[in-house]
């Protein structure tokens, strides 16, 4: 990042200041504008409201996992809820007249990880789509993003040993505070991409046959509720123990198994009796 812009020179900044008679140039100090935008915690989403809340929450993330063994073939990316932050005080006056608001325009991310080959498909460092909100001085917002995309799952699968891959994640907020471009400090997230392991974490003894990497069963042969459908709001595959299950296509003349993820269970009689147990990366101070 190009630490010369961690702001104007003080000169600029102050005779803003002194025109509205509000602030002293220390307040406008580099090492302020670094800190002014800031990502400051990873959001858990839960229960049915899948929307990013705006400001932080006891619970929240520290780190993540993918697992890019779905019986489904799927590639699915990493998705990251955050809370972004605009540390800057208020200049005073209308909101029409507030000087500092930030609006965010959007997100870089960097990965790296040992040993991956990166590629023009799934590169290792990339912006997201454009955001369009504006954050008012001392408040905060809800923002997501992939920071692993579908396309570079797709590139990490063949990668990913038994062991497991740890991918740490940089991300940083980009935006425009007035007429200059605004980053905040790198937010560095890691994510265990693994094959399988969000797929053995079943304890009812007729699951337990089914545990990664043993063939996948039948919806039909399943009885119950799938207590292992993931974590409600993410991708399947990411950061919850998750069970897939088959079902039978027909398209034209042709007829195949296709597993389903999670799985819906189609036996006719309830036998669960259990509490499943979910792999889970969240935690609360």
């Amino acid at each position: 990042m190009n630490h010369q812009r961690k702001w104007f020179a003080c000169g600029v900044v102050c005779a803003t200041a002194v025109a509205f008679g509000l602030v002293a140039c220390g307040r406008f100090l580099a090492t302020d504008a670094y800190t002014a935008l800031e990502i400051s915690q990873v959001q858990v989403l839960s229960g049915g409201e899948c929307s990013v809340p705006a400001t932080a929450t006891t619970l929240h993330r520290t780190g993540g996992v993918l697992d890019l063994a779905l019986p489904d073939g799927s590639t699915p990316p990493y998705y990251l809820p955050v809370v972004v932050v605009n540390n800057l005080d208020s200049a005073g006056g209308s909101n029409a007249a507030e000087m500092n608001r930030i609006a965010l325009d959007h997100f870089t991310i960097e990965l790296s990880a040992p040993g991956i080959s990166w590629g023009a498909n799934c590169p290792a460092t990339f912006d997201t789509q454009p955001v369009t909100v504006t954050i008012p001085p001392g408040g905060s917002v809800g923002a997501s993003m992939n920071i692993i995309t579908p396309a570079h799952s797709q590139c990490l699968q063949p990668q990913v040993s038994d062991a497991g891959l740890s991918v740490t994640a940089k991300i940083t907020a980009k935006g425009r505070h007035g007429g200059t471009g605004i980053d905040s400090a790198p937010y560095t997230f890691s994510v265990t991409v693994c094959k399988g392991c969000l797929q053995v974490a079943y304890t009812e003894p007729a699951l337990a046959p089914y545990r990664y990497p043993a063939n996948t069963p039948m919806c039909a042969s399943l009885v119950g509720s799938n207590l292992y459908s993931g974590t409600p709001c993410l991708p399947p595959g990411q950061d919850g123990t998750i069970l897939c299950c088959g079902i039978t296509q027909t398209v034209g003349s042709t007829t195949r198994d296709v597993a389903l993820c999670p799985g819906v269970f189609t036996g006719k009689t309830d036998t669960t009796t259990s509490t499943a147990t979910s792999t889970d990366t969240s935690t609360s101070p």
